[in-house]
């Protein structure tokens, strides 16, 4: 592991685990973000920088490296771990539910003169919207009804397909 990447990585943690303006300085202009909940990637720094303020104001807590980084190029990818608490709003406007939040991910990040210019970003997001109170917990009958209806719309949606002029 190059030194370079380690000292990178240590820093942006800490931006992570403080705030928006500190990420910030991280990035380039037109930086290009892409989430696992995000329908389209976000770009530029102004919208990067929304969405680092949507995060602070959603969570309190810390980001920490969970596996050796892998670097190669101008590419690394880091393995972490968030541990916090639901402080205020989150996503679509939904209210906070206080609830601690202890998540992994990875993120694979692009680099231009030492700053991130492209970030994808992978983490498990029905464990956390589970640890939010937002999903029902594995095993439960309110799991088994949301699948099942979940089902039922797959097998509406074949049967629609399938007759004339219906597409699916």
């Amino acid at each position: 592991m190059s030194k370079w990447a380690e000292e990178f990585f240590s820093e942006w943690q800490k931006a992570w685990s403080t705030g928006t303006a500190e990420v910030l300085e991280h990035v380039t202009e037109d930086i290009e973000y892409w989430d696992v909940t995000l329908a389209e990637p976000i770009r530029g720094k102004e919208a990067y920088g929304r969405y680092c303020d949507a995060f602070f104001e959603a969570f309190t807590g810390e980001f920490s490296k969970r596996e050796p980084l892998i670097h190669e190029g101008d590419r690394v990818t880091e393995p972490w771990a968030f541990s916090g608490v639901n402080t205020g709003p989150i996503w679509i406007g939904l209210p906070a539910t206080g609830r601690k939040v202890e998540t992994h991910g990875t993120d694979i990040f692009e680099f231009r003169d030492g700053k991130v210019c492209r970030e994808h970003s992978y983490y498990d997001v029905l464990s956390t919207l589970r640890q939010l109170g937002l999903w029902a917990p594995i095993g439960s009958r309110a799991e088994g009804a949301a699948m099942g209806l979940g089902g039922a719309v797959i097998r509406g949606r074949r049967a629609l397909g399938s007759l004339p002029g219906l597409g699916g």
